[in-house]
């Protein structure tokens, strides 16, 4: 009851609240509430590819993906607000508006994957800047994730991908933010070590069920650590 009031008084730009972290420091949230978490991305934020989502059809949002499993870890609500296909110019459009309607205390963004494929990598990092000062503007605590190693079909893409998740580690550094680093996640897994197909789908770029679960862990770590 308490939740479900509070998430109604923050739609009306309400509940104002402050949580300790670990650390001890308080993350002031402001009017947006701490409980909900946006998740912003593309076909993979989606969760499709996952078991019984072989589409982006708008009935399988949050069938699969990392958006439920991340919710049953964290205790938060986790709401999926990836659309298939899109890049980081699309990401930094559409931020404004996803954050006035959810109000969220986190949001995690994840784009890049699409930027490459369509020859746009230059711009990423200057639109994750433009998410993070949006975020942050907003009250709301902005964290990045790195690109996923592909493979098969997809896997001349790795220098790319290891060239630009470098660069978004770097800007984590630079700006204080917690980064979800899910490349290191997937090459360090024995597993995935052994046959990428143990966490990629047949496809060679989008996670299948283990995959998407170890990247709702990944996501949990800096996730809880705002807190």
């Amino acid at each position: 009851m308490a939740l479900a009031l509070c998430l109604a008084i923050a739609a009306a730009g309400g509940c104002k609240s402050k949580h300790s972290s670990p650390t001890g420091a308080d993350t002031d949230f402001g009017s947006n509430d701490p409980a909900v978490v946006v998740a912003l991305g593309d076909s993979i934020t989606f969760g499709v590819l996952d078991t019984n989502v072989e589409t982006c059809d708008e009935s399988n949002r949050n069938v699969g993906g990392f958006c439920p499993p991340l919710q049953s870890l964290t205790g938060k609500i986790v709401i999926n607000q990836g659309i298939c296909g899109t890049t980081s110019y699309s990401g930094a459009n559409r931020i404004d508006g996803v954050l006035q309607r959810w109000r969220p205390g986190v949001i995690l963004i994840d784009y890049g994957a699409n930027d490459l494929i369509f020859g746009s990598a230059g711009a990423v990092i200057g639109n994750l800047r433009i998410m993070v000062d949006a975020a942050r503007a907003n009250g709301t605590v902005p964290v990045l994730g790195t690109l996923l190693p592909t493979a098969g079909p997809e896997e001349g893409r790795n220098p790319a991908i290891v060239s630009l998740n470098a660069q978004i580690l770097d800007l984590c550094a630079e700006l204080n933010l917690e980064c979800a680093d899910h490349h290191a996640a997937f090459v360090k897994n024995k597993d995935f070590q052994d046959s990428p197909d143990a966490l990629l789908s047949d496809d060679g770029l989008h996670p299948n069920h283990e995959g998407y679960a170890l990247m709702a862990d990944t996501w949990r770590g800096p996730l809880m650590r705002v807190y």
